[in-house]
């Protein structure tokens, strides 16, 4: 990424010392969850410029189309949680400089509506070169140094974020590991209780949209191991691994749950949603040939992350449907309230036996 070729101009630029940006970088990579890293860099920012506003957005590109999501937004040192749709979107003037800086990789400004205002695009991209992310910075005097300055610290941000990313993935097939699922599955249990069950189906209704977690296990892979040797078995893993990531969009979570088991967080505005992702997912690894194995199949075990007392109630949810899979047939998707509503497994709440179970 490039800033603007202009030369050096002292034009919104302010004297800022030494320490006030070494404590920038000690606020900036003092937390490793990614979700309050976004807030700290768009606090640290604010403070540095107290009189310009941040936006940082996620960024996922999908068939040629920017999907932008607001992660933080950052006034005078303070994060703004109460927001309006404008502020929370970008406009069509926006996504267009938003698209400018992704194709061509630079600092991009665009003037803003309200006279005497220019937007700062700062296009993010990961350790493979893909975008992820973009700041945009709203200031009246758009100074060169206070631009390096930022571009330095994003830098740095996204150096940080590479750097966790590699500590929470599972060394062989590259997929978060198990150690992160915990965050993920809390997350997302107290998202869902900060609202009344009134207000949670009004918003599920708008957005269209709840959280699953998928138990995906390998069906006979000791058979795998036993019979071609372990090399063929970790690629057997590894292929699985990226199967999945085809499968599953960009902004679903895969983790590599241990040995030849695996668990999705994905999004679906109900059950029958969920059973067509995780039907197709099914298929889909049921129909790949393998190199030498030839035909894996997986079973599946799901439940809807919603008023659980803990991650290992969600986790025991979908692992009793999951059993329940292994135990009748294999190679089939199994929902864990559908089994509770026909009586056919107990409920993990009133029977928690605490641990998972190993197939083979």
């Amino acid at each position: 990424m490039d800033l603007p070729k202009r030369q050096a101009s002292s034009k919104g630029s302010r004297p800022i010392s030494t320490i006030t940006i070494v404590d920038s970088l000690a606020e900036i990579t003092r937390h490793q969850d990614r979700e309050l890293l976004e807030r700290s860099l768009a606090i640290t920012l604010s403070e540095l410029f107290p009189a310009e506003t941040f936006r940082l957005f996620q960024i996922v590109m999908s068939e040629d189309r920017i999907k932008a999501a607001l992660a933080a937004y950052s006034r005078d040192g303070v994060i703004i949680s109460e927001l309006n749709q404008e502020q929370r979107q970008l406009s069509e003037p926006l996504l267009e400089a938003v698209a400018e800086a992704i194709d061509s990789r630079n600092v991009v400004e665009t003037p803003d509506q309200r006279a005497g205002m220019t937007h700062i695009v700062y296009p993010l991209y990961d350790k493979n070169d893909d975008v992820y992310g973009v700041l945009l910075q709203l200031t009246a005097e758009p100074g060169f140094n206070n631009q390096r300055l930022t571009y330095g610290l994003l830098r740095i941000y996204s150096n940080y974020l590479a750097l966790l990313d590699d500590s929470h993935r599972d060394r062989l097939t590259h997929l978060l590991n198990r150690e992160t699922l915990d965050t993920e599955i809390t997350k997302r249990i107290i998202a869902h209780a900060q609202v009344d069950e009134q207000t949670y189906a009004q918003r599920r209704n708008a957005d269209r949209t709840g959280a699953w977690l998928a138990l995906v296990d390998i069906d006979f892979f000791k058979r795998i191991n036993d019979g071609w040797g372990h090399l063929y078995g970790d690629e057997v893993l590894i292929l699985l691994a990226r199967l999945l990531e085809k499968i599953f969009r960009q902004e679903d979570l895969i983790f590599r749950y241990g040995g030849e088991e695996f668990v999705v967080l994905f999004q679906a505005p109900g059950p029958e949603t969920a059973d067509h992702v995780c039907e197709r997912a099914r298929e889909t690894i049921a129909n790949h040939s393998f190199p030498a194995v030839g035909s894996v199949t997986v079973s599946i075990g799901v439940t809807e992350i919603c008023n659980q007392e803990g991650v290992s109630m969600v986790i025991d949810e979908a692992d009793k449907a999951l059993y329940y899979a292994k135990e009748n047939g294999r190679n089939q998707v199994r929902f864990y309230s559908d089994l509770i509503s026909a009586g056919l497994i107990k409920d993990a709440q009133a029977h928690a036996d605490g641990g998972g179970v190993d197939f083979f």
